[in-house]
C-alpha cells in the first residue's frame, strides 16, 4: 500500500509518498481479529441491552413498590384516626360507668345489680383503652418501618436509574468500538 504525501501549502503538489508492505498473512490475521472483535462487541452489546431492559423493569417495579408503601402509610394514619375515636369512646364509657356506679350506690340495695354492671362497663372501658394503646404502638412501629422501607425503596430507585444511565453510556461506547472494528475490517480488506 502506498499513499501520496502532499505539500502543506499547495495540496496539488506531491512531495513524496508513504508506502507500507505487509505480508498477506498479516492482512488475514488483521481481518480475523477485526471479525472476532466485532463478534465479541455484538455479544457484549446484547448483554448490555438485556441489562438495560432489566434495569428499566427494576425501576418500574421499585416505583410501584414505593407507591404501595405510601398507600400503606396512609392506611396506618387512618388507623390512628380510628384508634383516637375508640379511645374517646372508651373514656366516655368509663365516665358513664362511674356515673352509673354512683347512681347504683345512691339506690342502695336496689341498685346493687346495676353497680355490678357499672363496674363491668368500667373494666371494658379500661381494656378498650389498653387495647388502643397496644394497637397504637403497633401502628407506630409500622409507620417507622414504612419510613425505613421508603428510604430503601427510594435508594433502590435512584440506583436503578443510575444503572440504566450507565448502561446507556456503555452501549454508546460499544457502538463506537463496533464502528472502529468495522473500519479496521475495511482496512484489512483493502490490504
Amino acid at each position: 500500500m502506498s499513499y501520496p504525501l502532499f505539500d502543506e501549502d499547495d495540496k496539488n503538489v506531491v512531495d513524496g509518498s508513504f508506502g507500507i508492505a505487509l505480508p498477506r498473512q498479516t492482512a488475514i490475521q488483521l481481518r480475523e481479529m477485526a471479525l472476532n472483535l466485532s463478534n465479541s462487541i455484538d455479544s457484549i452489546s446484547a448483554a448490555i441491552q438485556q441489562m438495560a431492559s432489566s434495569a428499566s423493569q427494576i425501576h418500574e417495579n421499585t416505583q410501584e413498590l414505593n407507591n404501595e408503601i405510601l398507600e400503606v402509610d396512609e392506611a396506618a394514619k387512618e388507623i390512628q384516626d380510628v384508634l383516637n375515636f375508640i379511645k374517646q369512646i372508651a373514656d366516655e364509657t368509663k365516665m358513664l360507668g362511674l356515673n352509673a356506679a354512683i347512681e347504683a350506690a345512691r339506690a342502695g340495695d336496689a341498685g346493687r345489680g346495676f353497680g355490678v354492671v357499672a363496674e363491668e362497663i368500667r373494666k371494658l372501658s379500661d381494656e378498650s383503652k389498653s387495647t388502643v394503646s397496644k394497637i397504637k404502638d403497633l401502628t407506630d412501629k409500622i409507620e417507622q418501618q414504612i419510613v425505613t422501607t421508603t428510604e430503601k425503596s427510594e435508594f433502590t430507585m435512584k440506583s436503578s436509574e443510575d444503572q440504566a444511565a450507565a448502561t446507556e453510556e456503555i452501549t454508546a461506547s460499544i457502538e463506537e468500538i463496533n464502528a472502529m472494528a468495522s473500519q479496521l475490517k475495511e482496512i484489512a480488506d483493502r490490504m
